[in-house]
């Protein structure tokens, strides 16, 4: 299996993951999960849209964005969420893509992505965060076919911040 293959499969497998896993087992109520839809400053993109669903302290999250109108990202991850107050610490794993046009043609970059974050719930499903992810390339389809030079290895930090609006299906 090809290094850009097992990341894809992890990813997945954390998705699922955050999708499958039970809530908790003690609840009279079974945990529907909460979905969540949003908007993204910075980070995979200048601006972005994200879907999420949440279930318990796990998530699966998808985000569309675009850093100059010039090309689409696309970033997905599991996270997990570790407490239950107004304010909630994030870790996640996940891939971002970012494939780009122009007159000469395309390129594209497969990126291995760890968001941090730290969560505000302002009350009514509203939440606020802020987040710095550390992004390390791992394929680059570059825009010269010629061009075989390997990605940049270096780990890269990105700010960003976003806004969710949740609900219980």
């Amino acid at each position: 299996m090809s290094g850009a293959t097992s990341h894809v499969a992890l990813v997945w497998t954390l998705l699922v993951g955050a999708v499958v896993l039970p809530g908790n087992a003690c609840a009279q109520t079974p945990d529907r999960g909460e979905v969540r839809i949003g908007l993204t400053v910075g980070g995979t993109g200048l601006v972005g849209v994200v879907t999420e669903y949440r279930r318990g302290g796990w998530s699966g999250e998808l985000v569309l964005g675009t850093i100059s109108f010039r090309e689409i990202a696309v970033a997905a991850a599991g996270k997990h969420y570790f407490s239950e107050g107004t304010f909630q610490p994030v870790v996640g794993l996940g891939l971002w893509s970012l494939t780009a046009w122009t007159e000469d043609g395309s390129g594209s970059i497969l990126i291995l992505r760890a968001p941090m974050a730290v969560e505000w719930h302002v009350g009514g499903g509203h939440s606020t965060g802020i987040e710095v992810s550390l992004n390390r390339a791992l394929m680059v389809n570059r825009l010269d076919p010629e061009d075989d030079t390997p990605p940049n290895r270096t780990i890269v930090p990105i700010p960003g911040a976003y806004y969710r609006f949740g609900w219980s299906p």
